[in-house]
């Protein structure tokens, strides 16, 4: 666990500016190869990536969030996060390791929203039950009540703040998300409940993908286990 960031020393905002600099280090010519593979697991079955949608930019930054901060490199067992901080190559001072650290510790789940109290936001994460407090948040408006989320929670101080992908579900299909969410609890190791997690969570913003493209569709034919449609 990393050590503790000073929360008066060291900005939220400044994150936006650390995972720029592992995108920039993680798409060049070397890793091209690594980003194509990753880009092919993250987009299959997913709905065709339309540039000219609203939902592009998103996509492309919850696919850069995944790709740096929850896949493994291949044949490792660490993330792009967690590599660059046992690289030479990879630069960084004393106060940045201790960013970065906490960075590489992002916390992935799917929470609800819950209330708003000045810029203070109140979530549960739905996989561990839990109501956790995002104080003074930077990113404090879109939410709706009961509104089911995936994100990504980094580590500042005692605190945490968001990362910048979201992906919003529909409230409808809270019923099939929940079933889900209570297979995963019922897995009793904790590396394979973590794999699963992070497979699901894939899975599901996938679904996602596919609601948004196959509008016309009822929402059970996408959000299902059962091969309803062949897309």
């Amino acid at each position: 666990m990393s050590e503790a960031l000073d929360a008066p020393s060291f900005e939220p905002a400044n994150f936006e500016a650390l995972i720029d600099r592992l995108i920039v280090h993680f798409t060049s010519d070397v890793w091209r190869a690594e980003v194509a593979s990753a880009k092919k697991d993250f987009f299959q079955d997913a709905g065709i990536m339309d540039e000219k949608t609203d939902h592009f930019e998103m996509r492309m930054t919850q696919f850069l969030d995944w790709y740096l901060l929850t896949r493994p490199l291949t044949g490792r067992t660490v993330t792009p996060a967690q590599f660059a901080l046992e690289i030479d190559e990879f630069k960084m001072t004393a106060t940045e390791r201790i960013a970065f650290e906490s960075l590489s510790e992002a916390k992935h789940s799917l929470f609800e929203f819950l209330r708003l109290r000045g810029r203070d936001i109140f979530v549960k994460d739905l996989i561990l039950d839990k109501e956790i407090v995002l104080r003074e948040s930077q990113v404090n408006i879109g939410f709706s009540r009961d509104e089911i989320f995936e994100a990504r929670l980094i580590p500042f101080g005692e605190d945490f703040v968001f990362a910048r992908s979201f992906c919003f579900h529909p409230m409808e299909a809270r019923g099939f998300i929940d079933d889900e969410i209570e297979k995963l609890q019922d897995i009793e190791d904790e590396t394979e409940g973590r794999v699963a997690t992070e497979a699901f969570l894939l899975r599901l913003m996938k679904m996602r993908y596919k609601y948004e493209q196959f509008r016309h569709l009822k929402l059970e034919y996408i959000y299902t286990n059962e091969k309803k449609v062949r897309f």
